[in-house]
């Protein structure tokens, strides 16, 4: 379970779904479902999102339990 939802990040940081729809490139409806299930991201809007957010990718996707291998 993520550490923090997309919501409460977005609401943290002041800015309104209509906001960040405009950073992504995409409609507010859409933008919803995306902070609904972040899963529905592609790759671009899941780093733009972070990055606007100032979070990484693991905190807001994956939460503070994931398991990281030596590659």
């Amino acid at each position: 379970m993520p550490n923090e939802t997309l919501e409460e990040a977005r609401k943290r940081a002041g800015y309104t779904q209509q906001y960040m729809a405009d950073k992504l490139g995409c409609s507010r409806p859409t933008y919803a479902a995306i902070e609904a299930d972040p899963a529905r991201a592609t790759v671009l809007q899941a780093k733009t999102i972070c990055s606007l957010l100032s979070k990484n990718y693991e905190y807001i996707f994956f939460g503070s339990n994931v398991n990281k291998t030596n590659v």
